[in-house]
């Protein structure tokens, strides 16, 4: 139950990251979560944290 609370917690911050991003750099949906996955795979950090910076960066 616990993992499950973490997965929609997770989905949140990167529902709202990807808000944030078509806001600030004019992206439809789409091309924000492509964004975001390219983000994470260059990265090789996780959707989450790269939400998270997202969010701390532009709040």
């Amino acid at each position: 139950m616990e993992s499950l609370k973490k997965q929609i917690e997770a989905r949140k911050k990167i529902e709202k990251a990807k808000g944030i991003l078509m806001k600030v750099k004019k992206l439809d949906e789409d091309e924000a979560y492509t964004l975001m996955r390219k983000m994470s795979m260059d990265s090789t950090l996780p959707m989450e944290v790269i939400a998270e910076r997202i969010l701390t960066k532009y709040s």
